[in-house]
């Protein structure tokens, strides 16, 4: 599988990605996407077949309701850089667990809240 991490989380996880198995994760710093708008980002996440990562939930499910198809999200709480990445490491370990973890993602966001634990769900809503 393959990230980009929205900017709003530090460009450190892209190396922290690949020592647990997700090389090929990029940061928009890296990608000349700098204070990109969210729209951009997204649409560079889809056009590369990119799970996206962010901690900008309220924005991102905008775009993901209103995209045909797209290849995931995950979506934390992003409160301080440790909390973020062990929120990124339960998403990716949920995600692992299932039998084609590709093709489960596909329209798929998976959310990590302090709060809501994890969710998993469909965007857009199928049927629409």
């Amino acid at each position: 599988m393959k990230f980009l991490l929205d900017e709003c989380l530090s460009h450190t996880y892209t190396a922290r990605m690949a020592a647990v198995g997700y090389p090929d994760t990029i940061h928009p710093i890296h990608v000349g996407l700098r204070a990109s708008r969210d729209d951009q980002i997204a649409a560079r996440a889809f056009a590369d077949d990119r799970i996206l990562i962010s901690a900008n939930g309220r924005d991102f499910r905008k775009l993901l309701a209103t995209t045909a198809i797209h290849p995931g999200a995950i979506l934390v709480d992003g409160i301080d850089l440790e909390l973020t990445w062990r929120q990124i490491c339960l998403a990716l370990e949920f995600i692992r667990l299932r039998t084609k973890p590709s093709d489960y993602m596909v329209n798929r966001v998976v959310e990590i809240s302090v709060i809501g634990g994890i969710q998993s769900y469909v965007l857009p809503l199928e049927g629409r």
